[in-house]
């Protein structure tokens, strides 16, 4: 029995050692001294060339420096009148000296920040002090940056040159000023320096960029936030880009529309702006509602839906070089050709009156004109004008279509009763149509309706 005992101790006792064994193995394991692991440096390419950017993420944290930038340039010339009343808790308004003693602190603060991202060689060729740097690049109201052209080219492996192109426009009066501007980047010490008003440097697209930078020090106010970009904020800014474009300078817009759809809709920048000028709060209230991002072949394809349904269809290629289809009605667009084929007859019908009724609320009545049968035209508009006058004295300004009756009279042609109301609700008028329409090759139409 006695031997037993030992028997059964000596075997806990190697259990045991066997234990402590494997846990000083699993502990070596996790627990590894840093100087015990090989020092692997990230090998980095640089590139001296000029180059165009085509990296979003680069594009989008530059464009955030340049924005930040003129958004304290704008705290310059901010006064009393340009801040909404404030109360107190009890209800008082604050008084104006408090309200004016606070503005002039966020001009010093801003003052003090432009300073400090300003690139040393530029604050001495321009003789600029914390004092007059806001008389020095000048003074500006709430505007919009928009720019048009981004280059990149690398200094060494830490330091980066962007020079940025493009226009800032003032809101109220649509006053625009082109601007050019050079920021060196650190990503290593995560600090940039901006030479605002020209580029630092002589660039030419694909030569090199000499420059003695050897950092940028990072001061807490040029801290550089490298932003990375989802594809929610991606289409975000896309949608933010040709808004601003639409609503500020319609010309660069226009650029910036896809060809086949450009040449369909709008014969001259002029009537791009009347189509603007026509929708002007729906842009202006314009925000995302939707998105889905389709990485294509050589591009992406990003769709936005905003609140009031309006679709945008992306097709990008780099930041600034992207164009852009404004509706689903005027050409066709695979959302619509795909639900097209899948429908019967009558949801064919249906989809392409859904079209018609777009353009109407768009104000569109090129468009729309365009959707109606020769004949039809012939006896009762023979002009896109006249058509134009029937529509807003015979139908609501935005209108919404009740379809209540289908019918199947001959091969292709179909009718279909409809019911309209004013989607505004400022009416409760009811106006009662039957249309006939002729379903032609692929997705081809034509349509008329009862006078």
């Amino acid at each position: 029995m006695k031997y037993f005992k030992y028997i059964i101790l000596s075997v806990v006792i190697v259990i045991i050692i066997i234990i402590a064994v494997l846990l000083s193995l699993v502990k070596s394991d996790r627990y590894v001294h840093v100087d015990e692991v090989e020092d692997k440096p990230l090998s980095i390419n640089v590139d001296k060339t000029v180059r165009e950017i085509k990296n979003n993420n680069d594009y989008y944290s530059v464009k955030n420096i340049v924005e930040s930038y003129y958004y304290e340039l704008m705290q310059f010339n901010m006064e009393t009148e340009d801040v909404l009343v404030l109360e107190t808790e009890d209800g008082e308004e604050i008084n104006d000296n408090v309200i004016a003693e606070s503005l002039e602190s966020e001009k010093r603060a801003s003052k003090n920040k432009i300073y400090n991202i300003l690139d040393e060689e530029y604050i001495t060729k321009n003789s600029i002090t914390k004092d007059n740097v806001d008389s020095k690049l000048g003074k500006y109201k709430d505007l919009v940056v928009l720019i048009n052209g981004m280059y990149l080219a690398d200094i060494n492996e830490n330091v980066n040159i962007y020079f940025v192109e493009g226009n800032v426009i003032e809101k109220e009066n649509l006053k625009k000023e082109k601007f050019t501007m050079t920021i060196i980047i650190d990503t290593q010490n995560t600090g940039y320096k901006i030479y605002p008003n020209g580029y630092k440097y002589n660039i030419e697209i694909g030569k090199e960029v000499i420059s003695n930078i050897e950092e940028i020090k990072n001061n807490t106010y040029n801290k550089y936030n490298y932003k990375i970009i989802n594809n929610e904020n991606y289409c975000r800014e896309m949608l933010k880009d040709i808004k601003n474009r639409l609503i500020y300078d319609v010309d660069s817009a226009y650029n910036f529309l896809d060809e086949e759809y450009r040449n369909k809709k709008f014969s001259n920048a002029q009537e791009l702006k009347d189509y603007v000028s026509n929708n002007y709060y729906k842009f202006v209230n314009s925000n995302i509602n939707s998105y889905q991002v389709k990485q294509m072949q050589g591009y992406d394809r990003n769709l936005v839906v905003d609140g009031n349904g309006r679709y945008y269809i992306f097709k990008i290629q780099s930041p600034l070089k992207y164009e852009v289809i404004l509706d689903t009605y005027t050409i066709d667009v695979e959302e619509f050709t795909d639900k097209y084929k899948d429908s019967n007859n009558q949801e064919k019908v249906i989809l392409n009156l859904n079209k018609f009724c777009m353009a109407l609320n768009e104000k569109d009545y090129k468009t729309a004109y365009s959707m109606l049968a020769d004949s039809f035209k012939a006896n009762n508009f023979t002009t896109s004008s006249e058509f134009e006058n029937y529509i807003k004295n015979n139908f609501f300004e935005e209108n919404i279509f009740e379809y209540t009756e289908f019918g199947d009279e001959a091969g292709t042609y179909y009718t279909y009763d409809i019911n309209i109301t004013d989607k505004s609700g400022k009416s409760d008028k009811k106006i009662s149509k039957k249309f006939i329409i002729l379903l032609e090759s692929q997705t081809d139409f034509k349509l008329s309706f009862n006078i």
